[in-house]
């Protein structure tokens, strides 16, 4: 007689396991651009539309193109995959939470791994820091969050809350270390310091908590102390999620467990040669200082 997987592992385990994927593990997935379509499993398709401009018409004047670039992207899919096995003695003796911690490790590491690949993307179109951007003197400040934003501005991106920049835990603590970035004088109620969240909207930037699994993962260490950040615009960069999670289960015999390989298929893109992104660089031994 052929071995069956518990109900709980062939029904509650990858539905489970997508929705801590597409909820916690792949956190940076609101923050890009996504592809207009996919042609078959091999590769995504992104468009990018340069600017226009509007022409004063004449009487009997010929209509002329404006000149508009529409630039299309191909970009071949990558397969990332998390391989693990749970024994028949454990399976059978898992409570809820025991069962908790096998969906939610596997769909975090495949989270982990398209959001680090999103940020290699950044750092390989973006190999130095920006001009005027060095603030690993002294702690991340308002100003320097400013000065930041300048930086996008002059990029042209649109400034409509689409911006964003994730912060490791020194400089998001840094951050709101200052009264114009938390005082109720100029932001109204919602104050970090009262509600506790790992999100800030200020300055039309999305600034949120995000802290490294591993060292270097997401944030290069250019130097001792030294550590480059990023901000975007979400026109900037896409992620394709053509596949979040494929789950497959198999028994073996002779080992009396069930083996656990899923999948997700995906690729990053950078969509306007780097314009759009700003690398910063910020310090890791600066002491938080209230302002």
């Amino acid at each position: 007689m052929t071995a069956q997987a518990p109900v709980w592992f062939q029904t509650q385990y990858p539905q489970r396991a997508m929705h801590i994927y597409q909820e916690k593990g792949n956190r940076l997935r609101p923050t890009v651009s996504h592809p207009v379509r996919f042609e078959g499993s091999e590769k995504a398709i992104f468009y990018l539309a340069g600017t226009s401009k509007a022409v004063k018409k004449t009487r009997n004047q010929k209509n002329t193109p404006t000149g508009g670039q529409r630039k299309k992207f191909e970009v071949p899919l990558e397969t990332w995959t998390v391989f693990d096995t749970v024994e028949e003695w454990d399976l059978d003796r898992m409570t809820i939470d025991e069962r908790e911690i096998v969906y939610e490790s596997g769909a975090m590491a495949l989270g982990r791994a398209t959001d680090e690949e999103i940020y290699a993307k950044m750092a390989g179109v973006k190999s130095s820091v920006d001009g005027g951007l060095d603030f690993s003197a002294s702690a991340f400040d308002a100003a320097n969050a400013m000065v930041l934003c300048e930086a996008l501005q002059d990029m042209k991106v649109p400034w409509d809350g689409n911006t964003w920049c994730g912060l490791p835990a020194k400089q998001w603590n840094q951050l709101l270390a200052n009264k114009v970035v938390n005082n109720s004088q100029h932001v109204g109620s919602d104050m970090p310091f009262v509600k506790a969240t790992d999100t800030r909207f200020w300055n039309g930037v999305n600034w949120f908590l995000f802290v490294e699994q591993e060292p270097q993962a997401l944030y290069p260490v250019p130097g001792e102390n030294k550590q480059d950040l990023f901000a975007w615009h979400q026109s900037a960069i896409g992620w394709a999620a053509h596949t979040d999670i494929n789950m497959r289960e198999q028994w073996h015999n002779e080992y009396d467990w069930w083996s656990i390989n899923m999948k997700a298929k995906g690729a990053a893109k950078e969509l306007q040669e780097g314009n759009g992104i700003v690398r910063f660089r910020t310090g890791t031994d600066t002491a938080l200082v209230i302002k």
